[in-house]
């Protein structure tokens, strides 16, 4: 997986680097340009995957992740479901903190809410605290479009956008990805890489691999049902790993 020119997220505390998660997007780059509107037409344009599997979360479930540096857990990402109907209503809820010692070298913590009608997103709320930074995102859908209030864009956006939050397969199949922290509006390419034998929650299954192409590089997994069951990125030597419980 290459690695940007300055990596994202790289601290020197006590003359040990230590590689920080970068945020729910991983540093992918913004959009800018004054064709930023038409391009966005292209967000939900396919990618070429295994298939078109669309998982369907039932109410109440969770997908539970252990984020782990260098193999030594330091945080949790919890994506819970709330179902009625047509309607999913989806919270993300992350926390990570790197200490050396009684020092605190770097805490990310990320509360958003996303609101689904008919497999569109009508609603994003979100709230970051990162390293000492505060980002916040409001989107919400209106007169055609997805009005986008935050921290590093306000504008429009395509109203079939997706977030980055990872969960929704759909993600892997789209050229522009709405952050779910500061609302930017990022370009992203993405290849499959194949089919693999993975461990999630507690078990061997088999998952579709993809990467995620951008200054940093991310591959995420998704069973044979489109459930995200994992994630993985590098830097500098040292394995970020999201494993599903």
């Amino acid at each position: 997986m290459r690695e940007p020119t300055q990596p994202i997220g790289v601290e020197s505390v006590s003359n040990e680097k230590v590689i920080i998660m970068p945020s729910p997007e991983f540093g992918l780059r913004k959009i800018v340009g004054a064709s930023l509107i038409s391009f966005l037409a292209m967000a939900s344009a396919p990618f070429a995957t295994a298939s078109e599997e669309v998982w369907s979360p039932q109410d109440g479930e969770t997908l539970d992740f252990v984020v782990y540096r260098k193999g030594n857990e330091f945080g949790r990402h919890t994506v819970t479901f709330d179902v009625d109907g047509d309607k999913i209503s989806v919270e993300n809820d992350i926390k990570l903190e790197v200490k050396i010692g009684p020092f605190r070298a770097f805490y990310y913590k990320h509360d958003s809410n996303e609101v689904w009608e008919n497999g569109v997103l009508t609603r994003l709320e979100g709230e970051t605290r990162k390293d000492g930074d505060d980002l916040s995102v409001l989107a919400e859908q209106k007169d055609g479009s997805l009005q986008v209030t935050g921290t590093n864009y306000t504008g429009e956006a395509d109203v079939n956008i997706i977030p980055s939050s990872h969960w929704n397969k759909k993600e892997v199949e789209s050229s522009v990805i709405l952050s779910s922290e500061g609302g930017e509006l990022l370009d992203i390419s993405v290849d499959y890489l194949g089919e693999e034998t993975i461990e999630a929650g507690g078990e061997e299954i088999t998952a579709d691999r993809y990467r995620l192409i951008s200054e940093l590089s991310v591959d995420l997994w998704y069973d044979k049902d489109g459930r995200w069951v994992k994630c993985s990125f590098e830097a500098r030597g040292q394995t970020i790993e999201y494993v599903l419980m």
